[in-house]
């Protein structure tokens, strides 16, 4: 996918006792059941990534880019399904569908060179593609991918830089420009065309490795409102903790022609192969972007600290969405 570079005017810079004397008997002591074996994939919307989604996990104090958060809902679930689970979590920031599938990823951690933000940990080592966590004893897959194999953040910047020039209520210049076809610029019905093909492909790799897991497909949840009228528009710390310059027509856009059909893309794949899918969008409406602080459940452009967020569920987002998936895994 092309890098789409963006420019903002005046853009501001985280739970027997026996006692007595016990006569043995013939009966076998009981034993404990070892615990199931969930495997969690996924970008950032799994990894939690950003600072508003907790504070970063570590392995024995070793960062691998991934930027997984103690917020994330594979973490939540981890506390919720301890002694029921034992959950390896290989989601990773920035993955696309073939890094979980067969391509190895060079995770960018926090470095953000275009916002001048600079991982002190940056380059990070590759690290192999998500699959290989998988072997014949897992016994679940939760699956969270697909948007940047699209390019949603492609479309989002281009947004902002497009918007930044257009009339913030009448204009769509980023729909009128992903939808051209115009300068080779791929369109979004050959974006989720590309998605489904290799979704199914993944679906069916999971199954081939992991014959016994059950999967669950995590859909994406509602960012945008169904009036966008309630996003301040425009470059100022408020505008920016929401969309900052995309124009409301384009958001409109963004909400039903991009996110809607990504969603049912996932769903219909999962249905295909046998999935379970797992609706996150039906549950956060009404906790989209433009929200009033604490009633949102995805950040904006930055967070409400006004720390880069770049569109990312926070704490509370995550956990609504453990719920969903706790809900259909024990259905």
């Amino acid at each position: 996918m092309s890098r789409v570079h963006i420019r903002l005017t005046a853009v501001v810079a985280a739970v027997v006792a026996g006692f007595g004397v016990v006569v043995p008997t013939a009966s076998a002591a009981p034993v404990r059941q070892a615990s199931l074996q969930w495997v969690a994939f996924g970008d950032s919307y799994a990894a939690g990534a950003i600072p508003a989604a907790g504070v970063e996990v570590s392995s024995g104090g070793q960062r691998d880019g991934c930027v997984r958060t103690v917020g994330s809902y594979p973490e939540v679930l981890r506390q919720r399904w301890e002694g029921k689970y034992d959950l390896t979590n290989v989601s990773c920031a920035g993955a696309t569908i073939a890094n979980v599938l067969d391509e190895e990823q060079v995770p960018n951690g926090y470095n953000l060179p275009f916002f001048d933000v600079v991982d002190p940990d940056y380059p990070f080592t590759p690290v192999p593609p998500q699959i290989s966590a998988l072997s014949e004893s897992t016994n679940l897959v939760t699956v969270g991918i697909g948007g940047n194999t699209f390019g949603f953040a492609e479309l989002l910047y281009a947004c902002l830089q497009l918007g930044e020039w257009a009339d913030e209520d009448a204009d769509a210049p980023c729909k009128d420009y992903f939808t051209s076809g115009a300068d080779g610029v791929p369109t979004v019905d050959e974006r989720l065309t590309q998605v489904s093909e290799q979704f199914g492909e993944l679906l069916a790799a999971i199954q081939a490795n992991a014959p016994g897991a059950r999967i669950l497909v995590v859909g994406y949840p509602k960012i945008i409102p169904d009036d966008p009228g309630t996003c301040v528009h425009g470059t100022d710390p408020a505008a920016l903790k929401n969309f900052a310059t995309a124009t409301r027509p384009d958001l409109v856009w963004l909400r039903t022609d991009v996110l809607e059909r990504l969603n049912l893309v996932l769903a219909m794949q999962a249905q295909a192969h046998s999935a379970r899918y797992v609706d996150t969008y039906a549950i956060s409406t009404g906790h989209d972007v433009c929200q009033p602080d604490g009633k949102n459940w995805v950040e904006g452009i930055t967070d409400r600290s006004g720390g880069w967020s770049l569109v990312h569920p926070n704490s509370r987002g995550h956990a609504a969405i453990a719920d969903a998936i706790q809900a259909v895994a024990g259905s």
